[in-house]
């Protein structure tokens, strides 16, 4: 058995859901109640991937932009990043060439995953999976994957964060 440590950044706008999904996927747990992240928090989750165990060190960083001069520092020695954004607020997604940006200035290219959250929101959904698709083959990113995930219900979630060690392992 292999063993890792990473250290993955979770950005994108306030409100999409990066703390929840982040606690959907360390404890299976949902906490529906709003709480905004005051600059950073951090958990640590081991996870076991075929034969290797891999501790992760995920950065949920905070989205507002009172926050974006700090937010820098905490990207240092990231192994890789994802960027979460609310398939039921569609202005969130215009923000993920910056955020795709203002990691990768900081940490040079590493590998990036791409979660539209809020999947079961049904009803409320104004970002089609599609145009998403579009705007990463159209722009100069290098989104690794993309997955809807809901931290609600879980669906996804574990494939987003996985995905990206899986990445991180074959590096």
């Amino acid at each position: 058995m292999t063993k890792f440590k990473f250290k993955i950044v979770v950005v994108g706008d306030f409100a999409v859901g990066k703390t929840t999904l982040i606690i959907n996927f360390t404890e299976k747990t949902f906490r529906g109640m709003y709480i905004p992240t005051i600059g950073v928090q951090f958990t640590k989750k081991t996870v076991n991937i075929e034969e290797d165990e891999v501790e992760l060190t995920i950065w949920d960083i905070a989205g507002q932009d009172k926050f974006a001069k700090v937010r820098q520092t905490f990207y240092e020695n990231a192994a890789g990043f994802i960027i979460v954004y609310d398939v039921t607020r569609s202005k969130t997604t215009e923000n993920i060439k910056m955020w795709y940006q203002d990691v990768i200035k900081n940490t040079g290219e590493i590998p990036c995953v791409l979660i539209g959250n809020k999947k079961d929101l049904i009803d409320e959904k104004q970002v089609n999976e599609e145009d998403i698709k579009k705007l990463i083959l159209n722009e100069d990113f290098k989104i690794n994957f993309q997955f809807e995930t809901s931290a609600k219900t879980g669906e996804n979630v574990d494939n987003g964060f996985k995905s990206l060690v899986k990445l991180l392992i074959n590096k």
